[in-house]
């Protein structure tokens, strides 16, 4: 199994030598890669964060884009033309930087909620629509779009492994692929380990993340038997932990999620 972090835009850190050093604190724990939440992909230094990288010899393996709904009002649902054009423009960067870096995207929050579209039929053919186009863009640059199921606390469409395993194959793409998040899985899956079995060919990603979005064995997630079903089944991609709720400093988080996972 294969063991990613989750850490915030390197633009959100005081200076680049927090992110340098939550990096090699990444690395000195065992971790195999990194996943970055990236507001803009215009705004990312990227000769630099490639010599971060470097330096500690981790890879990038994925981007999330959340979180430019919250920061930039980004979403698809929406009926307003503006908005939906330019997050379709924003979703093809991230796949021309997903390209350079040969890393995943993460694409779920984007979709929006009910209050930016509350006609939810209306909402999920503009989604499908504005995903079409960008797979289609993504499968000329052989890029994967890891569609996440989000609870319905936080978008009002595709909220289930179902939902989002219908889309995507719907969709009829390569680059369309999907992921799991064990926090969103937590409340919205009746069994959290039989929608594995029939997601297995397009699972391109997975997401580690306490049912409390603490450390991980701070909550009630059973991530032992967890990553021994995706092991059963032969997943082979990375497992990225994401921790957003923690009253521990980054790096003790860091460090205790990795002691966690190597005592399983």
């Amino acid at each position: 199994m294969k063991f990613a972090y989750v850490l915030p835009d390197p633009g959100n850190y005081h200076n680049w030598g927090e992110f340098d050093a939550d990096l090699r604190a990444m690395k000195q724990c065992g971790y195999d890669a990194v996943e970055i939440q990236i507001a803009d992909p215009k705004l990312l230094d990227e000769a630099r964060l490639r010599a971060s990288l470097s330096a500690v010899g981790l890879p990038l393996c994925a981007f999330q884009t959340g979180g430019t709904y919250a920061t930039r009002g980004n979403c698809l649902c929406t009926a307003n033309d503006d908005v939906r054009l330019r997050t379709i423009a924003m979703l093809k960067s991230f796949v021309d930087l997903a390209e350079r870096f040969c890393s995943v995207i993460v694409f779920g929050s984007l979709q929006g909620k009910a209050k930016d579209e509350p006609d939810i039929d209306g909402g999920r053919r503009r989604i499908v629509e504005a995903m079409t186009d960008v797979c289609r863009y993504a499968d000329t640059k052989e890029v994967v779009m890891a569609f996440e199921p989000v609870n319905h606390l936080e978008t009002a469409y595709h909220n289930t492994i179902a939902d989002v395993e219908r889309l995507v194959r719907g969709l009829g793409l390569n680059s369309a692929r999907m992921m799991t998040d064990t926090f969103h899985m937590n409340i919205e899956e009746k069994d959290l380990l039989a929608p594995l079995a029939g997601i297995m060919d397009r699972l391109a990603h997975v997401h580690l993340s306490e049912t409390n979005r603490d450390v991980l064995g701070a909550g009630h997630w059973p991530t032992a038997v967890f990553l021994r079903e995706l092991h059963r089944h032969g997943y082979a991609g990375f497992c990225s932990v994401g921790v957003y709720n923690s009253r521990l400093s980054r790096q003790k988080c860091i460090i205790t999620c990795m002691k966690e996972l190597k005592s399983l």
